[in-house]
């Protein structure tokens, strides 16, 4: 009954952000206690000291979470992951400061397995770059689309209506592509980024603060991904009947975990297969609820190529005068 609770939370976790998910990974911290830690491979003698895995973790992945909720996090995740497998690792996590450090500590192999965001890992040369990578799926599915919403009676019928205006923006990993698209849609017609051409943009971590505030007329847009505003609409109808869709972004996947090139330890070929199947135990699943997700996925590299059509839209607007371009893979609003 404790677990069906904890569940049925989820989704008023996606509407809470990154506090809901502070005191969640404080919560399965202290269930996972209950169990026991460093369970003895069935290979391995119990004299056997057990291999350690170092787990980097890019800034920006737990945007609005305290370091220490993070590493607690990430560290619980993996070894829920190979305790439930009788795979003796002892885990080492460590969050950097920037992209260029952690790349450093990639190339010097100093960390053996990643999570960053999309737009990080694309900036790593090819020899970084592994040729399968590991995704979290959000009901059942890969990628996140954003939209942008405005009140139907607000008087912005279109995206340069946007210019002076305020604009809310959800800040998570789950958003990490979401300003470079905005500012794709802003090129589009004929304008400058987002920060040079609206009034304000304000990040805010509640998404469902970020919904309300245009409904209440606190703000003139916002920007968040199509799953937070379909749920906010069956908790709350009346937001679909006084917001409008003035836009929705490509298929895109924010963020990937991966094991580095090269990384050829014996304990990669136990985790592989027990990352995918994480939601066949109930301890994996709570894990998955604390990432407000159902599953990991293992896929090959190409499938980021809608993620790498947007940045590369996103850098070729930075280099022409107000950010002009032709419309590419544009989606109608819904």
């Amino acid at each position: 009954m404790k677990f069906f609770t904890f569940m049925q939370s989820q989704k008023k976790a996606t509407l809470r952000g990154p506090r809901s998910i502070r005191w969640a990974a404080a919560a399965l911290a202290v269930w996972l206690g209950t169990f026991p830690v460093g369970a003895a491979d069935v290979n391995q003698t119990n004299s056997a000291a057990p291999v350690v895995i170092h787990i980097g973790i890019a800034p920006g992945t737990w945007w609005g979470v305290n370091p220490n909720d993070a590493k607690a996090a990430i560290s619980v995740w993996a070894k829920t992951i190979l305790e439930q497998n009788r795979i003796a690792v002892t885990v080492d996590t460590q969050l950097f400061e920037t992209p260029e450090e952690l790349h450093q500590a990639l190339k010097s192999g100093a960390i053996d397995a990643v999570s960053m965001l999309t737009d990080q890992f694309l900036t790593l040369e090819p020899a970084l770059q592994p040729s399968d990578i590991f995704l979290a799926t959000k009901d059942h599915l890969l990628t996140e689309q954003y939209m942008l919403l405005v009140q139907r009676d607000g008087g912005i019928d279109q995206v340069a209506d946007l210019a002076g205006r305020k604009l809310v923006l959800e800040a998570n990993a789950r958003t990490s592509l979401a300003p470079q698209w905005l500012d794709t849609l802003l090129a589009r017609s004929s304008l400058g980024p987002a920060e040079q051409v609206l009034g304000t943009v304000t990040k805010i971590e509640s998404p469902s603060k970020a919904v309300l505030q245009v409904f209440f007329h606190q703000a003139d847009a916002c920007l968040v991904t199509s799953n937070v505003f379909d749920l906010a609409c069956e908790l709350n109808p009346q937001l679909r009947k006084k917001l409008r869709v003035l836009a929705v972004s490509p298929e895109v996947i924010p963020a990937v975990f991966f094991f580095r090139p090269g990384y050829t330890a014996s304990v990669r070929d136990q985790m592989e297969p027990a990352i995918v199947s994480l939601n066949n135990t109930t301890a994996g699943l709570q894990v998955l609820t604390v990432f407000q997700s159902d599953g990991m996925v293992k896929r090959p590299v190409a499938c980021l190529e809608g993620s790498r059509q947007l940045l590369a839209e996103f850098e070729l607007s930075k280099k022409r005068p107000n950010g002009s371009l032709q419309t590419l893979n544009q989606h109608e609003p819904r």
